[in-house]
């Protein structure tokens, strides 16, 4: 959602800058994955039995849908449909299908909660 605001507030021409903000997007969600599995890994996380399983290629896919999810909401705003299409493209690949089955559930709830989101 920040990325979203960030985006309408530079004013950026999403259509000419596709590429460079799918791009932007798989780094901010790679960095969101490293960060969960640091702080995982930290002494406290350890000392009080935490864990944390998640699978690098099951977090990039929701990260994506999420990122879809977002854009998607003003499809027309500054030439977003060609950034659509490429994270459309990614989350229906082959070897996401998998995937979207095991988080059919959750992608539920949580477009339960965009639909309360007005920007």
């Amino acid at each position: 959602l920040k990325m979203h605001h960030y985006i309408m507030g530079w004013g950026t021409n999403i259509a000419k800058n596709a590429k460079f903000l799918n791009n932007v997007i798989k780094q901010v969600i790679r960095y969101a994955y490293t960060a969960i599995r640091h702080k995982s890994c930290n002494k406290v996380a350890r000392d009080s039995g935490g864990v944390c399983d998640l699978q690098g290629r099951s977090v990039l896919w929701l990260g994506t849908h999420a990122f879809y999810t977002v854009f998607s909401k003003k499809p027309d705003v500054h030439g977003a449909s060609i950034l659509l299409k490429s994270l459309q493209f990614e989350l229906s690949l082959r070897r996401n299908k998998p995937l979207m089955y095991q988080f059919k559930k959750v992608v539920k709830e949580g477009l339960k909660g965009v639909t309360a989101l007005d920007f």
